[in-house]
């Protein structure tokens, strides 16, 4: 409020004196008033976020002002008869079109204006000769030229002074960043984009049914590739065959091996105030220091992202890699995720945990009365000597009942109940205790603190060997101002292992199960079923060991994440969009056993559904848009391809300066807003790897880094037919004509044909970047995709 009332009385302060001095203004007063006066002192801009005289292919601006990318040009004309609007008529807003054709100096400098603006994507553009003002929208995303749309019009210092408040609303720093004439003027104009072909597609996005054929397939390929590795009688010899060592870094990403090595060790703060982390698995197996360290007073901290394998960890340390330590140990395995998602109390439940599994796995009853009594022994001699120790030859029965009433009493407070009966174990049995602590890193941060506080209470004062595991992100936000800022804690990471090696052994593994070479009991005659399934395993080892781009599929889509990888694999195999009957008995019939990555990629895109829908399927339409621009449609593969040519692995391990990207990509022409908009989608969907620790920087993240993911989206799914006809009923055409010829069909000659007029009206949305440094060619990604219809075609 302070910069406004002090603007105000700036600009009296102007008007006054230019009332004083017509006839005494030149070119250069001009500008000093235009600019130091009437925007730094009045309207609060900072001189540091004003350029002066900056060129642009082949143009330039007179000012460009900063926020902190190019928001606001101001062209800045000599004094003359540039405009003169009807005596005693004033309104705010008047017809560009009109202006141009009624003045013609004031046309040229609009027109020169309004090209550097749509060349840099510049959002607002301002026309001023020190005591007027035209103010619009210089770069439009709504299908409106900008010279034929309204304009904001200040004929004059008194006016402007009349009317500050509007004056400051929409050209003050706070105004702009607020985009106040862009809503004022494109609100009642704009061209809607059009609506996207799902939206007359009836009961979209639709359900498909699984076949019976298809439900066997899916229950079994559940069985065989989850559920029977839980099984306790498996889990040795599960383990010893499918577990991968960590660390391994893919041979066929996208992205450069140094730049995911760089992006999983940013995980771990480096500035963190902890000691240095230990990797837990070595190249000769589990870390000797992890084994080492964990005996101690403090819980050993096994830190590693989402779903690189911290439960297959711990399952391989208990049941392989410690199993003769843990032999004759008292093991406990508590699970934060699915067990004890609803429990509000999560000390109670801990403990309540370590009571059942005493019994269940140990038969070790806390509430016995032997164990009770030897439990508390010492403090029953010291009862005997007590008040109530007169009782034993009075009345030996209240005497009992007195000892009885004092046992209930000590076993009211159950955690110490529980620790003092582990205590007694340890000492009476010789038995190790250790608890692992698995999946808080499902729960949130404020979950996440409190295990880790009840694992170090536990470690400290209970018999106990602890593990817990935690994502890297809490732990170094926690280490400096959180719950764990007051310990020293051992820390552990696990980086994620190869994909391709996981999926491999674990297809390899589910065969000879389903072959009989690896018995399991229990498992339901399912006879012809199960041989069915055999053939789809088959056929799927087969296509990962033989066909690099299955595994890539799996490997890019999920991101490094073994848990999504897997999953999307079992989901293939009882996908409503595979033929896998017609695959089984085309290998009966003798054909070699081979799946087609195109129908991996049709079964992650669609999931359950019929068509396309974005808000459930693992892919991204990064052809969508949000505003009527024809080159939006490639925005997202732009920034992709900017942001991968720009990282270096080396520096800011592979971060890339949002402002040097934001300016890059206004320059081709996309606005703040565009970009902004297209900033934040690429970080929910992971195309790029916005970190959360840093703050936002005026609707922009500080950094992001190219992901696998991203690269895999723009660099390879973009040229493929499968994914562009998938893709299509989500992506708004914005010409008429080929809007009309995009229509739901479903034979595939027919959906050939639509994929082709959709990259035809794509050519020519990307005619306005032809021939700029954008990094993403479409030109070739559309040749890719013609060559790619065209065999199909040829095949059908």
């Amino acid at each position: 409020m302070q910069e406004y009332e002090q603007g105000r009385n700036a600009l009296q302060r102007l008007s006054g004196w230019y009332a004083e001095h017509v006839g005494e203004r030149n070119e250069a007063t001009t500008r000093f008033h235009l600019i130091d006066e009437l925007f730094v002192s009045c309207l609060a801009w900072p001189k540091e976020d004003i350029t002066l005289e900056e060129r642009f292919d082949g143009t330039y601006a007179d000012y460009v002002f900063r926020r902190p990318t190019p928001v606001l040009i101001v062209e800045a004309k000599r004094e003359g008869n540039y405009f003169e609007l009807p005596a005693g008529v004033y309104r705010e807003e008047y017809s560009l079109a009109s202006l141009v054709r009624d003045y013609e100096d004031l046309a040229r400098a609009l027109k020169q204006a309004s090209i550097y603006c749509q060349n840099r994507g510049v959002p607002v553009c301002v026309v001023g000769n020190g005591h007027q003002l035209v103010a619009f929208c210089g770069a439009r995303v709504d299908g409106i030229p900008p010279l034929e749309g309204q304009a904001i019009v200040f004929p004059s210092l008194n006016i402007m002074l009349e009317r500050f408040r509007l004056l400051w609303d929409l050209l003050s720093p706070f105004g702009i960043e607020r985009r106040n004439l862009i809503r004022k003027l494109e609100g009642r104009v704009s061209q809607q984009v059009p609506s996207k072909l799902s939206a007359s597609i009836g009961g979209y996005p639709g359900v498909v049914h699984r076949t019976a054929f298809q439900a066997d397939m899916k229950i079994l390929g559940d069985l065989l590739l989850e559920d029977v590795t839980e099984r306790r009688e498996l889990e040795p010899r599960f383990l010893e065959e499918c577990y991968c060592k960590s660390g391994a870094v893919s041979q066929h990403a996208m992205v450069s091996k140094s730049l995911l090595r760089a992006r999983y060790a940013a995980l771990f703060d480096p500035d963190s105030p902890s000691p240095v982390l230990e990797p837990a698995v070595d190249k000769n197996g589990i870390s000797t220091e992890l084994l080492a360290r964990s005996w101690s007073s403090r819980p050993a901290l096994i830190l590693g992202d989402v779903g690189v394998g911290k439960t297959m960890f711990l399952r391989y340390l208990r049941s392989v890699a410690a199993a003769d330590l843990l032999e004759k140990a008292i093991t406990f395995y508590i699970d934060l995720g699915s067990q004890a998602m609803l429990a509000e109390d999560l000390e109670r439940f801990i403990v309540d945990q370590l009571r059942k599994q005493l019994l269940s796995q140990y038969r070790i009853d806390v509430g016995e009365r032997n164990l009770v009594r030897g439990v508390y022994h010492g403090d029953l001699e010291r009862f005997s000597k007590s008040i109530h120790s007169d009782l034993k030859s009075i009345d030996p029965d209240l005497y009992r009942e007195k000892e009885i009433a004092f046992l209930e009493e000590c076993q009211k407070d159950k955690p110490e109940h529980i620790r003092r009966c582990l205590e007694h174990i340890v000492h009476g049995r010789k038995q190790q205790v250790v608890v692992f602590v698995d999946n808080a890193d499902q729960r949130d941060e404020v979950i996440q603190q409190k295990t880790f506080l009840i694992c170090q209470e536990l470690a400290k004062h209970w018999p106990a060997t602890v593990f817990v595991t935690l994502r890297p992100e809490t732990f170094h936000r926690s280490i400096r101002s959180g719950a764990l800022s007051g310990y020293q804690p051992k820390e552990f990471f696990i980086a994620p292992p190869r994909i391709d090696r996981v999926i491999e052994k674990r297809l390899a593994f589910a065969l000879r199960i389903a072959n009989g070479e690896i018995p399991v009991s229990h498992i339901p005659d399912v006879g012809l079923k199960l041989g069915n399934l055999a053939i789809i395993l088959e056929a799927l080892l087969h296509s990962v060991t033989e066909d690099r781009s299955f595994l890539d599929i799996l490997e890019h889509v999920s991101g490094g994440n073994v848990r999504a990888a897997l999953g999307l694999l079992r989901e293939f195999i009882g996908s409503e969009h595979v033929d896998s009957e017609r695959i089984v008995n085309r290998v009966k019939a003798g054909s070699h056993p081979r799946i087609q990555p195109h129908e991996l990629v049709l079964s992650i895109a669609l999931g359950e559904a019929e068509y396309f829908d974005p808000s459930r399927s693992l892919l991204v339409n990064v052809f969508d848009i949000k505003h009527a621009d024809g080159k939006e449609h490639f925005l997202l593969p732009i920034m992709i391809a900017l942001a991968h040519k720009q990282c270096d692995p080396g520096v800011a391990d592979g971060f890339v300066d949002c402002r040097m990207l934001a300016e890059m990509l206004q320059d081709l022409g996309f606005t703040p807003e565009q970009i902004e908009l297209a900033f934040a989608r690429l970080g929910t969907t992971r195309l790029l790897d916005v970190p959360t620790r840093e703050p936002s920087l005026d609707g922009l993240p500080v950094q992001v880094r190219i992901t696998d993911r991203g690269a895999f989206h723009a660099e390879w799914l973009c040229s493929k037919f499968c994914y562009v006809d998938a893709v299509v009923v989500d992506t708004p055409i914005l010409e008429l004509e080929a809007r009309t010829e995009i229509r739901d069909i479903r034979r595939l000659a027919e959906r050939l044909n639509r994929a082709e007029v959709f990259v035809h009206y794509l050519d020519r949305q990307w005619s306005p970047l032809e021939g700029k440094e954008t990094e993403f060619d479409w030109r070739v990604v559309s040749g890719r995709l013609r060559s790619q219809i065209a065999e199909i075609r040829e095949k059908l």
